[in-house]
């Protein structure tokens, strides 16, 4: 089955400082390739983004991308909701779920991974 890639370009030139709010320029950009649901097969995003350097704070740091996924996660936000929706809502096992989003969307998470994000929601 062909993966089906995504891109997405959320770099910016200026981008303000998340610590003195100054604005600082981009010095470099980032690729982060994250799983995604897909419909016809496997899909990934594929999301340039932009570092940046903040001459005030001495400071780098790099566009937030939230939004999309959370820090240093291999998975998009509407992978774990649904992920997690499918043990909550939908009263499936851990394996009978990483099962359903092998089987429909097309993402393999494993079941150790779904119980985290499970605890994650139960306790926010």
């Amino acid at each position: 089955m062909k993966m089906t890639t995504r891109r997405v370009n959320i770099s910016r030139r200026v981008y303000p400082c998340p610590l003195c709010g100054e604005l600082a320029a981009r010095h470099s950009t980032g690729r982060r390739r994250l799983r995604e649901i897909g419909v016809d097969g496997p899909t990934v995003v594929d999301v340039t983004y932009s570092k940046h350097y903040c001459a005030k704070c001495r400071r780098h740091f790099s566009l937030p991308m939230d939004h999309l996924a959370p820090a240093g996660g291999r998975f998009t936000n509407r992978v774990r909701w649904t992920a997690v929706d499918l043990v909550v809502k939908s009263a499936l096992t851990l394996e009978k779920a990483a099962l359903r989003m092998r089987q429909k969307y097309f993402v393999n998470v494993p079941p150790t991974t779904l119980h985290d994000w499970v605890v994650e929601a139960m306790t926010a």
